[in-house]
């Protein structure tokens, strides 16, 4: 097996959800290697429990540099709590070294226990990118969705790690720039060649303007379960629907196993 498996999670996802999307990321995975990186202990892989904190994105960060230092491997997948994944996805190989790549092919699906409880079990897509009608039009980027070479992802946030460290207050455009190689950078590139004094020039002269993102797409769709406390936010898109080809209605995703 080529790629590992980073699981990240702050231990905060409700259950059954919680448990059920372990239990499907371990079924995805087939075997691959998985290191799990958690606020408290758990029995997923090889697990590293750095102690309970506040989550942001700096944790994330340093949750993600520990899961890949461990790793062997020359590939490393990213795997949200509370999404879930097809083992098609994990196949994927990257034609580049150089490049983060994100499958574009996911689906929001609510699973919310306590706000709107009249579209649990909706799916949709969230198109943030992209026009038309065409299915190939829709498309989210999302961290989640994201497989590299592993020495990559490590020189990458131990890039932003050391920025941080040198100065705190530059954690929120760390954290703004979002995915890694995607395309808030370019456009913050832009900005800061125009000459205007935006707040992440200082930071695009260094390296993370080197970034660079590719995109790929499986026939199935992974799921990004949208529930009471995600991190990102209440998301939810069009194309709306309560069963979805190939996984059917999602309590019985969530049940299947």
């Amino acid at each position: 097996m080529d790629t590992t498996i980073i699981y990240y999670t702050e231990n905060l996802l409700a259950e059954p959800l919680f448990t059920q999307c372990q239990k499907l990321l371990e079924k995805a995975a087939n075997g691959r290697p998985i290191v799990s990186v958690s606020h408290k202990p758990l029995d997923l892989g090889t697990n590293i429990c750095i102690g309970v904190h506040r989550r942001s994105w700096l944790m994330l960060y340093r949750q993600l540099f520990l899961g890949a230092k461990l790793a062997k491997t020359k590939y490393v997948a990213m795997a949200e709590h509370d999404c879930i994944y097809t083992d098609e996805h994990f196949s994927f190989k990257p034609p580049r070294d150089d490049t983060f790549y994100y499958n574009e092919y996911n689906r929001l699906v609510q699973w919310a226990q306590n706000k709107h409880p009249e579209i649990k079990g909706m799916y949709s897509s969230y198109k943030a990118h992209g026009v038309g009608k065409d299915l190939k039009n829709w498309r989210r980027l999302a961290l989640s969705q994201m497989i590299c070479n592993r020495e990559l992802l490590v020189n990458s946030l131990n890039n932003r790690l050391n920025i941080i460290d040198e100065d705190r207050r530059l954690f929120k455009k760390i954290a703004n720039v979002s995915e890694f190689g995607y395309s808030k950078i370019r456009k913050a590139q832009k900005w800061a060649a125009s000459g205007r004094s935006v707040y992440l020039k200082n930071l695009l002269e260094g390296i993370l303007e080197e970034e660079k993102y590719g995109i790929f797409r499986t026939k199935i769709p992974n799921l990004d379960v949208r529930h009471d406390g995600n991190f990102t936010g209440g998301k939810r898109g069009k194309r709306r629907t309560f069963d979805e080809p190939h996984w059917g209605k999602f309590e019985d995703v969530i049940n299947s196993v």
